[in-house]
C-alpha cells in the first residue's frame, strides 16, 4: 500500500518566505533609526544585530554589505514619501493648487518621518554614501517632481521663469530645518521663549506654501488704469 507524503514543501515556502520578508524589514527598520542618529559610518553590524534582532551576518546575506542595506533603507523610504506626496496629487489640475498640495504633502510627509531628513542632513554636512549613484537616483526623484509640477505651471503660463533647481533647495530646505527641529522646539519654546511661537506642521506648511508661489507665480503687468496691459 503506498504511503501518501505529507504536503509540506508550499506550506514551508511560505513560511520561509515571510520569515525573510520579517527579517529583511527589521533590518530596514534598525537600519532607518541607526543611520539616521549615528550616520553610516557610526553604525556597525553589531548595533544593526542588536536593533533589529537578526543575526549580523544577514546583513551581508540579504543585502551583500552594510552598503546594500543602506540603499535598501534610502529606497524604501524614498519610495513610502514619494507614494504618499504623489497620492495628493492631480497631473490635469490647476498648477497653482497642485504645487501647494506638492508643499503641503511634503511637509507632512518629513514631519511623519523624521529619519529621513535627518540622514539627508547627516549626508549632506559629511557623509559620502549618497554621492554613489544608486542613492542619489533614489534622492533625485524628489528634484523631478519639483521640476515637473513647476513645468507644468510654465506649460499653463501661471509660473514666472525661475530655475528649477533653486526653486527645489527653497522648498526642501526650510522643510528639512523645521522637520529636524520640531522636538527641539518642543522642548525649548514653551519653557524659554514662549513669545515666538511653536507652528505645527500645517501652519508651517501653509506658510511656505504662500512664500514659494508668491515668489513663483507670474504676474500680468497692468498699466495705470490697472487692467493687464
Amino acid at each position: 500500500m503506498e504511503k501518501t507524503l505529507p504536503k509540506r514543501r508550499k506550506g514551508a515556502k511560505r513560511i520561509q518566505k515571510r520569515d525573510r520578508d520579517a527579517t529583511q524589514l527589521a533590518l530596514i527598520e534598525a537600519g532607518e533609526a541607526l543611520f539616521s542618529r549615528h550616520g553610516f559610518h557610526g553604525v556597525t553590524l553589531d548595533m544593526l544585530a542588536k536593533t533589529s534582532g537578526a543575526n549580523k551576518a544577514l546583513v551581508s546575506y540579504y543585502f551583500g554589505s552594510k552598503e546594500g542595506l543602506y540603499d535598501a533603507v534610502i529606497a524604501a523610504i524614498v519610495t513610502d514619501v514619494v507614494g504618499a506626496v504623489s497620492a495628493s496629487l492631480d497631473e490635469g489640475a490647476d498648477p497653482v493648487r497642485n504645487f501647494r498640495s506638492y508643499i503641503r504633502a511634503l511637509a507632512h510627509a518629513f514631519a511623519a518621518r523624521p529619519s529621513f531628513p535627518a540622514i539627508l542632513m547627516r549626508e549632506y554636512i559629511g557623509g559620502s554614501m549618497q554621492e554613489r549613484e544608486g542613492p542619489f537616483r533614489q534622492v533625485l526623484q524628489f528634484y523631478r517632481m519639483t521640476e515637473r509640477l513647476y513645468e507644468a505651471g510654465r506649460k499653463k503660463k501661471v509660473f514666472r521663469k525661475l530655475d528649477p533647481h533653486k526653486l527645489h533647495l527653497s522648498i526642501i530646505g526650510p522643510l528639512i530645518h523645521f522637520s529636524l527641529t520640531i522636538e527641539f522646539r518642543a522642548r525649548t519654546v514653551e519653557r524659554l521663549s514662549r513669545d515666538i511661537g511653536n507652528p505645527n506642521v500645517e501652519e508651517f506648511s501653509r506658510h511656505l506654501e504662500s512664500l514659494i508661489l508668491d515668489g513663483v507665480k507670474r504676474v500680468e503687468p497692468r498699466g495705470r488704469d490697472g487692467k493687464p496691459a
